[in-house]
């Protein structure tokens, strides 16, 4: 049983989301059942698609298990401030929608970024008694500082603090290649840089 906690999910056409929805459908292919917690389609218009306003939340049931979808509270691309208070307000929805998943899960997947959802998987690992892995598909806040999207050497360091409090708190944290693997080792202590594990995503070459 697993429960995963992602910012998209198909139908939504964010990269991560198509990621996420691949290695689900794989991991249901051999026999795991599945609670995804994710947002409601947005991020097409940026807004929650048209078909799918109306509630704060919906469940969807699927052979493999089932989906929840929350609010995402999107915002303006460059109100950085009120595009952090959105995701706070999608991790805290997610995190309370995670933790009424019925049967306790075996393990708990996040995938960032957000790098704050991070949080909410291990939060609600914690509270569950499960393993908590993290899935990192871009290093936050590296890739927020080169872009210049954020900057203050208060956030900035507050960032890094988030980030190292939640990689030495996993039990595994998965990127997608040698030199995602060498940045976040990099700030992880010694004895616990062996729970970096490279796994790549990939692709239906038959489909694509």
């Amino acid at each position: 049983r697993i429960l995963v906690l992602c910012p998209h999910y198909a139908p939504d056409v964010a990269p991560t989301g198509t990621v996420m929805t691949a290695i689900a459908e794989q991991l249901a292919a051999q026999g795991h059942t599945l609670h995804i917690v994710t947002s409601l389609p947005w991020y097409r218009l940026h807004d929650v698609e048209p078909e799918w306003r109306g509630r704060p939340w919906r469940h969807e049931k699927k052979p493999w298990g089932r989906i929840t979808r929350v609010h995402p509270f999107p915002t303006d691309k460059a109100n950085i401030r009120a595009r952090a208070l959105g995701f706070a307000g999608f991790i805290g929805l997610a995190a309370f929608k995670a933790l009424g998943t019925r049967r306790r899960p075996d393990v708990v997947f996040a995938m960032s970024p957000p790098l704050p959802i991070g949080i909410a998987g291990l939060v609600v690992a914690r509270l569950r008694r499960a393993p908590f892995v993290f899935n990192i598909q871009d290093v936050f806040p590296d890739v927020a500082i080169e872009a210049g999207v954020l900057n203050g050497r208060r956030a900035i360091d507050a960032a890094f603090r988030l980030e190292r409090f939640t990689y030495e708190r996993s039990d595994a944290v998965t990127v997608l290649s040698d030199d995602l693997r060498d940045n976040v080792a990099a700030k992880l202590p010694a004895a616990q840089r062996d729970k970096v594990h490279v796994i790549p995503n990939f692709i239906d070459t038959g489909r694509v």
